[in-house]
């Protein structure tokens, strides 16, 4: 049985969120929203010349 020092790190591993998805989210979701601004940007300035 482990000693209660290594149940309790591995009780905070599995408590801890994973980090790096958690700094790569607003940056994709960022990119994603640039993405879409520039695209409806576009479509609209085709649309105001025809």
């Amino acid at each position: 049985m482990p000693s209660k020092p290594a149940q309790r790190t591995a009780q905070r591993a599995a408590e801890q969120p994973a980090e790096p998805v958690l700094r790569i989210l607003p940056l994709g979701s960022g990119l994603v929203l640039i993405g879409l601004g520039l695209g409806l940007a576009f479509i609209g300035l085709r649309m105001r010349r025809a």
